[in-house]
């Protein structure tokens, strides 16, 4: 989609083509009752809506475009005569064509994820190792032949040009089948590899340049070459195998051979294809040793973990252990707690029964102290008594008074606000005497025990109650 130099001229334009694009009757506004306000903001919002309808357009427009031009390309992509390949740093393929499909031999769509390393003859992985450093650490384009492993149509021989991507994640790889041209060239004088061929007897009849330069006494020494070790097994195996071809590995001079021995029985001699391994079996032997390491941490580890989950069980175990002691402890407080507060209870009210039981003897000391002895020392006194008696008399009633002074300050008995005379005539009505005899016993009329009776009455505030003077003196006593 074409655009303007600048956001705010692209926007000017679009407004100005909504704005054109609005009925005439719609630009004019609502009708005249309607304010200004109302007018310019249906005004903007009918070009709003304009604008997004012409954007929405322009999108749909530039989609279009977009996908016709993802679907030619998706076209060129797919069915391009050389594969294609784009692969992770990690090495695994994520996109492929068609014919990088049927170059490795498997299904397109079993593809994504899976290493490429894994579809190249092992031999050359290092060589293609290396080329992938190249890659990404240049950021160039480099290129480098490598062998695939065998697939429904062959092993072909490839030439890979890669070059990474813009974010340097990527990197993306073309493949060309050079399989029909390295068998067109001098096989096998120009194999970077050693191949011998040698009759059943062990006489050597030819060594590549490459071979003849790694063990130059192949020839003088024949089957004594460690080369050729373990020979008579070898030539049992190639007897028995069928196909006549063996694969194995030899150790001599510090270094790790591969061979893939065939049995040529036109000629009755076995051709020996070798490469050197010795790398890769370091990095083997290498990497057994660093699983064992791993197995013995493994088991190192394993060994403590459990002690350390042992360990954790049993104090799990002691916690809750505790927890449940605590928790009986905690209920057998909360009882101790409940029978503390009824004890303190049930002891509060002992004291103030204890205190109730204290005033009312205090009351009785004192009530009977004015009733039954007061009244009696005043009568004394009134006698004609001599010196002795008389001081005596005194020395008693000081005496009473000083006991019954500590009780009167902290009583609050009705009795106490009796006179003398009022006390005595109440404890003769409370032993059930007349007033005829009351009289008589304190020597004064009836009249006036009658006025006392009637004072005692009001004082105690059951004047005018149907209840019996006597009786109330003894409910209260």
């Amino acid at each position: 989609m074409k655009k303007d130099p600048t956001p705010s001229a692209e926007a000017a334009d679009l407004r100005r083509r909504a704005e054109a694009l609005l009925p005439e009757e719609a630009a004019n506004g609502a009708p005249g009752r309607t304010e200004d306000d109302a007018q310019r903001l249906v005004h903007e919002l009918q070009v709003h809506q304009i604008e997004l309808e012409m954007q929405n357009e322009e999108l749909r427009r530039s989609r279009a475009e977009v996908e016709a031009g993802l679907e030619r390309y998706t076209e060129l992509y797919d069915f391009a005569p050389m594969g294609y390949l784009t692969l992770g740093r990690d090495g695994a393929i994520r996109r492929s064509n068609l014919a990088g499909a049927r170059l490795l031999g498997v299904e397109r769509a079993r593809l994504s994820g899976r290493r490429f390393g894994v579809f190249v003859r092992e031999p050359d992985r290092p060589v293609l190792n290396h080329f992938f450093e190249k890659v990404f650490a240049s950021r160039e384009k480099q290129a480098c032949e490598v062998g695939l492993l065998k697939n429904g149509g062959g092993a072909p021989d490839v030439h890979i040009s890669a070059t990474v991507s813009q974010d340097g994640q990527e990197c993306r790889l073309m493949l060309a089948d050079i399989t029909e041209t390295k068998h067109l060239a001098s096989f096998p004088m120009l194999n970077p590899r050693p191949i011998v061929e040698v009759d059943l007897a062990g006489q050597v009849h030819f060594c590549n340049p490459v071979a003849h330069q790694m063990f130059p006494d192949l020839f003088q020494r024949g089957a004594g070459h460690p080369w050729f070790s373990d020979w008579e097994a070898v030539q049992g195996a190639l007897r028995e195998a069928e196909p006549r071809s063996i694969v194995r590995e030899v150790h001599f001079d510090g270094k790790w051979y591969h061979q893939t021995l065939h049995f040529v029985a036109d000629g009755q001699r076995v051709r020996i294809y070798g490469a050197d391994i010795t790398v890769r079996k370091k990095t083997e032997d290498e990497l057994a040793k660093a699983y064992a390491e791993v197995e013995a941490r493994v088991i190192q580890r394993t060994a403590e973990l459990a002690k350390s989950n042992l360990d954790l069980v049993q104090e799990v175990a002691a916690r809750e252990k505790a927890q449940r002691a605590l928790k009986n402890r905690v209920l057998a407080i909360k009882d101790y707690a409940v029978r503390l507060k009824e004890a303190n209870a049930a002891l509060k009210v002992l004291l103030k029964q204890r205190d109730r039981d204290k005033i009312e003897l205090e009351e009785k000391v004192l009530l009977n102290v004015n009733q039954l002895i007061i009244p009696y020392l005043g009568k004394l006194k009134r006698r004609k008594l001599d010196a002795k008696q008389k001081a005596y008399t005194e020395i008693l009633e000081s005496n009473l008074n000083e006991i019954v002074s500590p009780l009167a300050r902290s009583l609050s008995s009705k009795f106490l606000r009796l006179s003398q005379t009022e006390l005595e005539v109440a404890n003769l009505v409370q032993q059930g005497n007349t007033t005829k005899q009351i009289a008589e016993t304190m020597n004064l009329a009836q009249s006036t025990i009658d006025f006392h009776r009637n004072n005692i009455r009001s004082k105690l505030g059951v004047k005018n109650k149907k209840i019996g003077l006597r009786t109330y003196l003894a409910s209260i006593k």
